[in-house]
């Protein structure tokens, strides 16, 4: 155990270690800046990146545990597509006052993540993995659909949600933009780890689970809601990213081994680590035309998928 407790030490000070360098390096190149003005624009895009990549981390090894299924992501079972209808929905219908209050893009973004989450447990949550997948494949695509749309119809909106679509968000953040979706994160993620040793009991069977006291579908409502609420704030902060919670909870039990109580927080701090390592190397390598944090994380995701899916084929 006291093994476990310094691999997730370690993975802290790694992701301490990154975070300077990513406050220093960035398409201006290395440096603060003569007056920290270049801290300044980076701190609050590390600090979105970190937290974001955090709650993705803990949210794709919860779904993986209360679906019991190795292909559960929140990229890839809809919910971020959900979150980021939400926002539009919201952007198209409040017009200069969602801008003046930015708590209502947050709110909005769980909605949609939400709606999409209860209709992937009721289509394909009780299936196989193709079936789960491919739920949540169609779920992101009608999602997608509607946020090309609403951006279609509202020129004022349009740049906005492309942005979110390819994940392009960290660009935009601000402080004062940030705090509200942070905050979330960081609550759904601390719920979230509670759920520990439920997701532990439930890992082997729900009869097991049951004989045992656990309440199965109180838990499962409860893990689906506090997923949601993580993906959907780490879309405000973000936009659509994928794999990041699907890499992440399998690199973890790779190295700490199955119990949530400690892959969780590792799988937390790899995502952070994924998603803040993406974000600089994208920003650093191409200084002209930065790539986004989720064409980075799709460049490293994609293969893993594929390796995942072929080792747990049905």
């Amino acid at each position: 155990m006291r093994n476990k407790f310094g691999i997730i030490g370690w993975g802290f000070l790694i992701i301490v270690s990154v975070a300077l360098i990513a406050l220093a390096q960035g398409s201006a190149g290395f440096g603060w800046g003569k007056d920290y003005e270049l801290l300044a624009l980076r701190l609050p895009r590390v600090l979105a990146a970190v937290v974001a990549g955090f709650a993705l981390g803990i949210g794709g090894g919860t779904q993986q545990g209360l679906f019991r299924n190795p292909l559960a992501d929140p990229g890839l079972t809809g919910v971020f597509g959900g979150a980021l209808l939400g926002i539009a929905i919201m952007m198209a219908s409040g017009g200069t006052w969602v801008w003046e209050n930015t708590w209502a893009i947050s709110v909005a973004a769980f909605a949609g993540a939400s709606l999409i989450s209860i209709l992937l447990v009721i289509v394909g949550g009780g299936g196989s993995t193709s079936k789960l997948l491919l739920t949540g494949l169609g779920l992101n695509a009608f999602a997608a659909a509607g946020t090309l749309i609403i951006a279609n119809l509202f020129s004022s909106s349009r740049d906005v949600l492309l942005s979110g679509i390819t994940g392009d968000w960290l660009g935009l953040a601000t402080l004062s933009s940030i705090m509200w979706p942070i905050g979330l994160c960081l609550a759904a993620s601390i719920l979230l780890l509670v759920q520990a040793r439920a997701l532990d009991q439930l890992s082997l069977g729900e009869e097991v689970a049951q004989t045992r006291g656990l309440d199965v579908n109180s838990i499962r409502r409860r893990g689906i809601i506090l997923t949601a609420l993580a993906a959907a704030a780490a879309t405000c902060l973000v936009g659509q990213v994928a794999f990041v919670g699907l890499i992440a909870p399998h690199c973890a039990r790779i190295l700490i081994g199955p119990r949530h109580k400690f892959m969780l927080p590792l799988a937390g701090l790899i995502g952070a680590l994924l998603l803040l390592l993406a974000d600089t190397l994208g920003r650093s390598l191409w200084p002209q035309t930065p790539l986004s944090a989720a064409a980075m994380t799709a460049l490293l995701g994609a293969p893993v998928f594929i390796w995942i899916a072929s080792r747990h084929h049905e």
